[in-house]
């Protein structure tokens, strides 16, 4: 049974290095999106393993509802900078789009760059926003 155990768990470890790996490659908002997400897929599965644990229960909870609202924070900025662009996906596309029609001090990209530092900003949990973080570390079994 440990064993078992013990490989379902590092398969889902390597499953989330692989999606840091793919975010070093990212060129495009869509990659820069499903890359960090797929790593919270398997962030939230590992916190949630030890299931008859109240504790985990309530971390796993916590970290999910977090994440879902830091990921629907980070997507509103994304769709700002995809509207203010013009709809270009890629990156390079978006900073030559805002260059060429000098959008790049409008209202609409300050927006976004908000939106998408306070995402960011919760999902790696810096310091104005690491209230929640204590909790779900004191929950998750493997981080003990």
């Amino acid at each position: 049974m440990y064993r078992n155990g013990y490989n379902r768990v590092s398969v889902i470890r390597i499953n989330s290095y692989s999606r840091r790996n793919v975010l070093c490659g990212a060129n495009d908002l869509i990659t820069i999106f499903v890359a960090p997400e797929c790593f919270s897929l398997c962030s939230y599965l590992l916190s949630g393993y030890t299931k008859r644990d109240v504790r985990s229960n309530e971390a796993t909870t916590k970290y999910l509802l977090m994440g879902g609202a830091s990921s629907s924070i980070l997507v509103h900025g994304f769709s700002w900078l995809y509207g203010s662009s013009g709809g270009e996906i890629e990156l390079q596309e978006i900073v030559n789009g805002l260059i060429n029609t000098q959008m790049y001090n409008s209202p609409g990209i300050s927006i976004a760059l908000i939106f998408i530092t306070v995402g960011i900003g919760f999902k790696l949990s810096p310091a104005p926003s690491h209230q929640w973080t204590p909790d779900v570390y004191e929950g998750v079994r493997f981080v003990r």
